[in-house]
């Protein structure tokens, strides 16, 4: 007979073994379930580990939307991938499915389907047979995720209470190790954007070498940006610096102003700014902008002084090149303005001292005489630079090759600067030519030259250099100048160099760093005159003792000088030709008047354009117009354009000793047309309309 009592104990501890075994299943699969920080894995792994607590054939884990009413996703474990996809869309098109109770009601359903059928329980047709099913939800105490199934009990007909328990546990536990899983990568992404935030925003404010600072009021110490580190030239991400190493920073010129004006503001809780400077390590100056503010604490008492610094270095020298351009400007305009006035009484000085002379037969008066004219020639020099400075002096441009105009003046120029100082060149090859008045780039070149020698005394070394560039861009570009290819002209020397102070002065008329007496201070305004007239730029790098380096870049001639073509009647060489004159100054056109009639010239004379078209058309012909540029009311070259069209063959001279070409309508300014330049002497005004009238 058989041992019952036996067989009970037997039967006890396998079923104790067992379940020790799933408890240990349990206990091992969730802490693996703790250090899963990945939601997705996370799933498959409950999943996974369900089906082999409870030994289910199948398993799996449903997902529904964050607002809990709609189905999102499934994870399987024992079925092909196939009908996974199919039973997801099956869930999604199926509101009556077991699994919604789990959901809506955070209920377990279990029960048994005799006849296997998967339809019974809104599967899909093509699922196995299900004969056991378990439902239990995947929840933490916050909110319900979605549900843990599991399918088919293995070796049973259906899921027991300890199979229910089990799984609801392990449910319950994955519910909060989801959500833990779930907010760690919600935080890891928003560390990200963050992360790239910051940077974003330090590269931003890099960029625009803007930096950011604050200090508490309780503490010395300043917490400054990334980008503010940088343009401080500290260590990457010093987290700040303290209050006195910043004020140790601070120029000691600005040092005082800055400490008040913080002061100042935390006294009557306001916002400040100014404008200082501070030393890098390098010990490289740079000016900032500091914009500030004191924040209050709840009790409205100040609690934090709040900054943000830019860097205005740049903007500061551009600003300040612009206010020395708008001053050259105006020096400019008032310098051409007294130059043609002046030029008007030189004329008439000069023309009526030649009168003079010519009647004069005493020796001694002779002598008086020509001390006018030779003085009166100086002035007429000096008025000629200064309108080479206002960029108004009549120009005669032709296409010049800067090598050859080089190569023909550095004999000359090697006896300017005397023996002792050592002149060599260094010129580039195929040079592309430029258009200028050569006389004007001969004067250019020979002021830079005597700059250096007088930079160089005692002996040294003066280099001349061509060569060429192109400015792509405008940022490239430097001030002045619009982009495209460029000549250059370089003159250096190894002498004493100069300040900032003299740089920032040294094209300004009458400056000069030579003794009274010793200079004029026009010879670099002419240069910077002429240059910009020419459309081009002019660059110098120089530092105390250590010599100096003039850059001057002049327009690629793009196309040759072009003189258009006019169907004129034969003239007469010289003597009998009808002159209509018309100037605005009586004293010039009396003496230009004279100066015609003893040629024997027909002179009609008018003080305007107005008058003189009223003359032109009561006279029969007229062979030639001398006329002034700059007249009352219409100009030279208006009244010459409606002339002409009156009379084709009419030829023109213009006098001048200023001309401005942008005040005048670019369409009637013919630059090839002829010039005098004022003051003249009567030869010379004989001779240019006897070449007028012979063309």
């Amino acid at each position: 007979m058989p041992d019952i009592t036996r067989t009970r104990e037997e039967t006890s501890r396998a079923l104790l073994d067992t379940g020790e075994r799933r408890l240990a299943l349990v206990l091992e699969h969730s802490q693996r379930l703790m250090t899963e920080r990945d939601p997705a894995t996370l799933l498959r792994h409950v999943a996974a580990a369900a089906r082999d607590i409870t030994q289910a054939r199948i398993a799996g884990v449903g997902l529904m939307s964050d607002d809990g009413q709609r189905f999102q996703d499934l994870v399987s474990v024992g079925l092909d991938e196939a009908l996974t996809e199919e039973l997801k869309r099956q869930l999604v098109a199926e509101p009556d499915h077991p699994a919604r109770r789990v959901v809506e009601n955070r209920e377990v359903v279990s029960g048994t389907n005799p006849g296997g059928d998967p339809v019974a329980l809104c599967l899909p047709a093509s699922h196995p047979p299900i004969h056991s099913f378990l439902f239990v939800p995947i929840a933490s105490p916050a909110r319900v995720y979605g549900w843990l199934a599991l399918i088919e009990k293995i070796d049973a007909p259906a899921f027991s209470e300890v199979d229910t328990l089990l799984a609801t546990t392990f449910a319950a536990q994955a519910g909060v190790v989801y959500e833990n899983a779930r907010l760690m990568v919600q935080l890891q992404t928003q560390a990200e954007e963050l992360r790239a935030q910051k940077e974003q925003t330090d590269f931003a404010m890099t960029a625009a070498r803007i930096g950011v600072s604050y200090r508490d009021l309780g503490s010395s110490w300043v917490v400054v940006s990334t980008s503010l580190a940088r343009l401080l030239g500290l260590p990457n991400d010093p987290g700040g610096m303290s209050q006195d190493e910043i004020y140790e920073r601070t120029h000691a010129d600005d040092r005082a102003r800055v400490r008040a004006a913080v002061e100042k503001a935390i006294r009557e809780r306001s916002d400040f700014n100014l404008a200082f400077r501070m030393v890098l390590p390098e010990g490289l100056v740079r000016w900032f902008q500091f914009d500030g503010r004191v924040a209050l604490d709840d009790q409205g008492e100040p609690a934090r002084v709040v900054g943000v610094l830019a860097d205005i270095t740049d903007r500061r020298s551009l600003e300040m090149q612009f206010r020395q351009a708008q001053k050259m400007e105006a020096v400019g305009q008032l310098a051409g303005g007294v130059a043609h006035d002046f030029n008007n009484l030189l004329t008439t000085i000069i023309g009526y001292a030649r009168f003079a002379l010519d009647r004069a037969t005493d020796g001694e008066q002779r002598h008086d005489i020509e001390e006018i004219v030779k003085a009166s020639g100086r002035a007429a020099a000096l008025t000629k630079q200064l309108l080479s400075f206002s960029r108004r002096h009549v120009m005669e441009t032709v296409s010049i090759d800067l090598n050859h105009l080089i190569v023909d003046m550095v004999t000359m120029l090697r006896r300017m600067i005397g023996e002792d100082i050592e002149l060599t060149t260094a010129l580039a090859g195929a040079l592309s030519g430029v258009r200028a008045d050569r006389s004007q780039l001969e004067q250019v070149l020979m002021n830079l030259v005597v700059n250096a020698r007088d930079a160089t005394k005692g002996g040294g070394a003066i280099q001349i250099e061509t060569g060429t560039v192109t400015f792509e861009e405008e940022p490239a570009v430097p001030q002045g100048l619009k982009p495209g290819p460029y000549v250059t002209l370089t003159v250096s020397d190894n002498g004493c160099g100069m300040s900032d102070e003299t740089k920032a002065r040294l094209f300004e008329p009458f400056f000069t760093t030579k003794p009274r007496g010793q200079g004029t201070g026009l010879g670099l305004a002419t240069v910077y005159g002429i240059v910009m007239q020419t459309g081009g730029g002019i660059a110098v790098e120089s530092e105390p003792g250590h010599g100096a380096v003039f850059t001057v870049y002049l327009p690629v001639d793009s196309a040759p000088a072009h003189v258009p073509e006019r169907v004129v009647e034969p003239q007469r060489a010289s003597g009998s030709a009808t002159v209509l004159l018309v100037e605005d100054e009586q004293a010039v056109r009396e003496l230009v008047r004279i100066i015609l009639e003893r040629a024997g010239h027909s002179v009609v004379e008018a003080a305007n354009a107005e008058e003189g078209e009223t003359l032109f058309e009561a006279m029969h012909e007229v062979d030639l117009l001398v006329s002034d540029v700059v007249l009352p009311g219409r100009s030279g070259f208006e009244l010459f354009h409606r002339l002409h069209a009156k009379q084709p063959s009419l030829r023109v001279l213009f006098m001048s000793g200023y001309t401005d070409y942008a005040m005048f309508d670019e369409t009637i300014v013919e630059p090839d047309l002829a010039f005098l330049e004022k003051p003249f002497s009567a030869e010379g005004l004989v001779t240019k309309i006897r070449e007028v009238l012979s063309q």
